[in-house]
Order: structure tokens, then sequence, then C-alpha cells
């Protein structure tokens, strides 16, 4: 063997040597990693998941100056553990302002919300007064309703509520209205799809509803009065044409006549 390669064995096992020396300038931890000559300074090191652990332990020691003492680690934390233990949820807090310092109690006023009873105790102008003091006199009227062309009927009762809108509540309802009767009523569908009738009282029945019962007399030809009476009737303001006081009945005289 010649002097060269001598010479470059030991420079190459030299090189080697230094790249896996830890504490040298020239380590390689790739090759550190996979040779299998490496030998750890050590032997009793305390081994970490990640470098950020270990700087995290090294940093309660107070730095990479202090050699790491894993009992020295415990008795820190433990004393801090101490110094930030929270007071017992059963325990006051201590004032620490004076008494004129202290939180003012604030009381708000009472905000009464917007309802019909509030309106009416107000009171009302115009036909809407009028309208209130039949209701607080108990009156009896009579409220003339509209359908889709012309008035429909009248209802006859005592007003026990009412808004701005002309809805009202009506109890001791009597009702009567005009309509046409049902053969000279127009009938759109075609003959054939039209079934026999069918009596629905068994259903209301099983349901809980009952019907008031109605009555009809003729009137003319081709229309029909009918009446019925209700304990109570809740009336929408579109339909209300007029309200005025329930008209006295006539009085018949002795021949059977009524006297006007």
């Amino acid at each position: 063997m010649s002097e060269n390669d001598s010479d470059g064995e030991i420079h190459s096992s030299s090189d080697s040597s230094s790249e896996l020396d830890v504490s040298g300038t020239r380590f390689n931890p790739l090759k550190a990693l996979y040779s299998t000559k490496i030998k750890v300074p050590v032997a009793k090191a305390k081994l970490h998941d990640n470098v950020q652990s270990l700087e995290s332990r090294q940093n309660i020691l107070g730095g990479f100056d202090h050699p790491y003492d894993e009992q020295r680690i415990k008795q820190i934390r433990a004393a801090n553990t101490l110094k930030k233990k929270l007071p017992e949820p059963s325990a006051q807090p201590i004032r620490r302002f004076a008494p004129e310092q202290g939180l003012v109690q604030v009381q708000r006023p009472v905000r009464h919300q917007r309802n019909i009873f509030l309106r009416l105790e107000k009171g009302y102008e115009g036909p809407l007064a009028k309208l209130q003091e039949w209701m607080n006199k108990r009156t009896r009227v009579r409220i003339y309703t509209r359908k889709q062309k012309g008035v429909r009927g009248h209802i006859s009762g005592f007003i026990e509520i009412f808004d701005h809108h002309w809805n009202m509540a009506v109890s001791d309802v009597s009702e009567t209205w005009r309509r046409r009767k049902y053969r000279y009523s127009e009938n759109k569908l075609a003959p054939e799809t039209i079934g026999p009738a069918q009596d629905c009282s068994e259903r209301l029945r099983m349901l809980g509803i009952v019907l008031p019962q109605s009555k009809a007399r003729c009137d003319g030809k081709k229309y029909v009065i009918c009446t019925r009476k209700v304990p109570q009737l809740l009336i929408l303001g579109e339909q209300v044409v007029l309200v005025t006081p329930e008209p006295p009945e006539p009085e018949k005289t002795d021949s059977g006549e009524l006297k006007k």
C-alpha cells in the first residue's frame, strides 16, 4: 500500500470521527442518526419528546447554564402552585373601596305596555266616544255588516270591548242576515261532479263542536231571512257598516195590528 493511500484512510477516518463528535464543530446529525459507531456523551441524560419541552424545563431552572434536575423542577412547580391558589368559592371578596364608592342602584321607571284596556281608560273622541258610552252604559246596539256587495244583515248585542279599528266583541248576540235561496244561487260546478249532500252533525259532535241553531223564513220568491242566537261573537272592523242603538220593538194593539 502506498503512502498516499494510507494518508487518505487516516484522513477519512479522522473526518468520520469528527462528524460523529457531538461536541465538535463538524458534527453531522444526519450521519450520526444512521451510524452504528455513535456514542452518547452522557449515558444518563434525560430523554425529552422535543426541543420545546427541554427548553421550557430549562427555563424553569433558570436557563441552560444550570444542570438539569427533575426534583428541582417539581419543587419549583409546587411552590408556584401554592402562590397561585385561588380562594374557595364560599369565601367572600374583600372590600377595597369606600362605602360612598360602591355600586349605585338605579330604579328604572315601570314601562306600561300598550294595550286596549289602557287605551279605553284614556278615552276616545268622535264616533268611538259614543261607542264607548254605549259599552259603559250596557246599551244594546245594532251593528250592520257588509258583504261583497251591499249590506248582509245586522247583529244585535252588548259591546264588551272594541278598538280603534272598530273590531268588536259582542255578547248576547242575535244575528239576522238575508241570502238567496239555494235553488236560485249560481252553481259553477258540473252536475255530474256534484255528489249527494252529506250530514256532518255526527262528525261535529265527535269534535265537540256545537253549531247554533238557525231559523229561516221566506222573503219573497228568491230570498230567505236567517236568524240565530249565539252567546258571543267577534266582529271585524272591515265588516262594520253602521252602529246604532237597538230600536224598540213595535207595540201590538188589541186588534193584532202593529203600532208604529
